[in-house]
């Protein structure tokens, strides 16, 4: 892939290499963090990475979970958060960001050798509204890992992201249906909003790259249509997702 190609709204070609050692100066300011290291595409050879590429840290800390939100707070600073992901398991808690100017940096945090390795975020059970807005923030950030597995021609990665956006729908359309009945158990379907299923079935199927960008966009206007239903309705800003999405339509057509 060219290093010179010129995309509007994407970070240059070297974002990664430029963006390393703000990290570290950030990471040097929070004395929980013991040390922060790349790893992936970013810590190889220059040749491996390009603009499409992310950037992956390794940190180790004390309270490794707490610790890596606090930073993603802080790399924040750099640009603010259009989306993220999180999990965890017995021995890592990692935070995957996209800012709003479309640089994506991953952080996973492990604990410090002989420490007692708490990893739990003391996250709490959502409400509604809650879980509508992680449901908007999951959908974004599946929606710019397709497109960008779309930019790099792996439509079989870039199908399966963006037919999980469908489900991200399916699941505010579930809520809103809890939050008519006042409950979430169901022993029957019936309600107004079964309609949403087969509105999904009116997507362009993304199973082409052109499939995936065309198949993005649509479930993104009937994300805006169905959170309409939620009261107070979210405040959605696709602008970076769009962005991107021009970006790899005019790459494709390059190629």
């Amino acid at each position: 892939m060219a290093s010179n190609e010129s995309f509007p709204g994407l970070p240059g070609h070297g974002w990664q290499r430029r963006t390393l050692p703000v990290l570290a100066r950030l990471a040097a300011e929070d004395a929980r963090i013991s040390g922060l290291r790349a790893h992936g595409s970013a810590s190889g050879a220059t040749a491996s990475v390009d603009r499409w590429s992310d950037l992956d840290l390794m940190i180790t800390a004390t309270d490794p979970a707490s610790v890596a939100e606090d930073f993603a707070l802080q790399i924040a600073r750099l640009s603010p958060i259009f989306a993220a992901s999180r999990s965890e398991n017995s021995s890592a808690y990692c935070v995957r960001l996209v800012l709003r100017d479309l640089r994506r940096i991953d952080v996973t945090a492990t604990a410090l050798d002989g420490d007692d390795g708490r990893l739990s975020s003391g996250a709490r059970d959502p409400n509604q509204a809650d879980a509508v807005a992680e449901v908007i923030v999951a959908f974004h950030f599946d929606a710019v890992l397709a497109a960008v597995k779309a930019a790099r021609g792996d439509v079989l990665i870039g199908a399966h992201l963006t037919l999980q956006l469908a489900r991200h729908l399916l699941v505010i359309a579930m809520l809103l249906r809890d939050r008519d009945a006042g409950t979430a158990h169901h022993r029957f379907g019936g309600s107004r909003w079964d309609a949403w299923a087969s509105h999904l079935a009116r997507g362009p199927t993304p199973y082409s790259v052109a499939g995936i960008t065309a198949a993005i966009r649509f479930y993104t206007k009937i994300l805006d249509d169905i959170v309409a239903n939620w009261d107070p309705t979210p405040q959605l800003d696709h602008d970076p997702l769009f962005g991107l999405l021009d970006a790899v339509d005019l790459h494709g057509a390059a190629h």
